[in-house]
């Protein structure tokens, strides 16, 4: 029987502990290559290898009186329902490729895993991942030399997602960023690890009419892994983070390890369930940053828009409100018109009815210098006016391609790889890179370059997200919370 003592399971504040104490106990319990983890690190790598000591005995008191011969049938009979013993993965090696700033990184460290390689062709990303975990990314992908990778056990990827993007041009396989799909298979064909989790926006599973997720799915199964049939849709709205983030989340684990553990039904509408909203994650230190400039008139505009429409009991349009066309003149056999009629119409038509009320405020508007471009467009997502709900103050909006999108404080649209920040209306400000690293699952301790953050945090995968996928992959924990 292994012997496990007292002082080894006993709750510990570790917290108290300096480094070089908690550098020896990781001397105590076998755990190597830690010297130049942080101390938040290490404390996770100490309580992982504990809980797993921990059930390590417990299956071996379970089975003490019985024979040898029946405790590799128990195990066995472990192993036929999925069961991955943790003392035999809480030091698993992982390789962290299209690494970005290390969501990947962060998720995994967190089960008590090492990331012995890192690969991004951003060098702005290497940059900041080098500064923040020590570990230097090799860049491009396709020039790394296979057998030159060292010896690991998971492949995380959070694989170019442009090519499948609704927001690009959705050329998929014919772009030579989603060929690199093919490079990931090259690496996993060599060093045949454990379990592979990759990550792509929610269009790979509709790409090409399903032909994309077709060949992905095949070529993971002729490398020898089990994936599921149909891609794993998930938001992070699933895991009670204020963000409407829709991902594939594509889990495999090799097949002479078992078949993947049952997928739990997934929830279609998760934000119903949400109890963590935006306001829980704003930075109460941040003294308030007012608006300025463009966004300042813009806000202006629109807030006085909104007071208009409530002022005189008009119903807030539920279709984008596109201004310039309420007053334009036009050929119905306008290319643009005749593909959008149907909102024009409205559009022209809620003008026209409420002409008297909406002209000042139009005209007055139009004066403004800042208020041109996709500005003058504007939809509202929050639901009827009312006393809570009857100002750009008690909401959440973005300056966005499309115009100003306006949606409750509960969660933020998807954050994307450009300057779209959403503001924070009860603070008249934009959120702050440390409230969209909590968006991310990011501790509030990353390093960044305010330069970058932003398009790095829209390409990022979600930390916990992320966390919760390798728990249930590789330990059949359950998936949601």
């Amino acid at each position: 029987m292994i012997n496990i003592s007292n002082n080894m399971i006993e709750e510990m504040n570790l917290t108290k502990l300096l480094k070089t104490e908690l550098l020896e106990k990781c001397k105590e319990l076998g755990i190597t290559n830690c010297k130049s983890k942080k101390k938040n690190e290490l404390i996770n790598l100490i309580n992982s290898k504990i809980e797993s000591k921990k059930e390590v005995e417990l299956i071996i008191e379970d089975c003490v009186e019985n024979t040898n011969n029946e405790i590799v049938e128990i195990i066995e009979e472990k192993n036929k329902i999925g069961y991955d013993d943790k003392s035999m993965n809480c030091s698993l090696n992982f390789i962290d490729l299209f690494c970005g700033i290390g969501g990947f990184h962060q998720a995994l460290t967190k089960l008590g895993f090492n990331c012995v390689f890192a690969s991004d062709i951003d060098e702005n990303c290497r940059k900041i991942y080098e500064e923040n975990y020590g570990l230097k990314p090799s860049g491009d992908i396709t020039k790394i030399k296979v057998d030159k990778i060292p010896k690991f056990d998971v492949l995380c990827g959070g694989f170019p997602c442009q090519p499948f993007s609704k927001a690009g041009f959705q050329k998929g396989f014919d772009d030579t960023r989603g060929n690199l799909f093919f490079d990931i298979c090259k690496i996993v064909k060599i060093h045949k690890p454990k379990y592979l989790i990759l990550e792509n926006v929610r269009n790979l599973a509709s790409h090409d009419n399903g032909n994309t997720w077709k060949v992905i799915r095949k070529s993971i199964k002729d490398l020898g892994y089990y994936t599921h049939d149909e891609p794993v849709l998930l938001n992070v709205l699933h895991f009670n983070i204020p963000q409407n983030r829709e991902r594939v989340v594509i889990m495999c684990k090799r097949m002479d390890l078992g078949e993947l553990p049952p997928l739990p039904a997934i929830d279609k509408n998760p934000k119903q369930n949400l109890t963590c909203f935006v306001n829980d994650i704003i930075d109460k230190n941040v003294n308030d940053i007012k608006l300025t400039g463009k966004m300042k008139d813009v806000h202006l505009v629109w807030d006085r828009f909104i007071k208009v429409l409530d002022n005189n009991n008009i119903e807030i349009p539920k279709f984008p409100i596109w201004t310039d066309w309420w007053d334009k003149d036009f050929d119905k056999n306008d290319e643009f018109y005749v593909k959008y009629k149907s909102c024009i119409d409205k559009n022209i038509y809620f003008y026209d009815e409420n002409f008297s009320i909406l002209n000042k405020w139009l005209n007055e508007s139009r004066e403004q210098e800042n208020w041109v471009g996709a500005v003058r467009k504007f939809e509202w997502q929050a639901g009827d006016l009312n006393e809570e709900n009857n100002s750009l103050n008690k909401c959440l909006w973005t300056a966005r391609g499309s115009g100003i999108r306006v949606k409750k404080c509960d969660y933020i649209p998807t954050l994307v790889a450009m300057s779209m920040i959403p503001i924070y209306g009860p603070k008249n400000r934009k959120l702050t890179p440390i409230e969209l690293l909590r968006l991310q699952s990011f501790n509030d301790s990353f390093k960044y370059n305010e330069k970058y953050i932003y398009k790095q945090l829209g390409n990022a995968v979600n930390v916990k997200m992320i966390e919760k996928c390798a728990r249930f992959l590789i330990y059949g924990e359950n998936l949601f919370i």
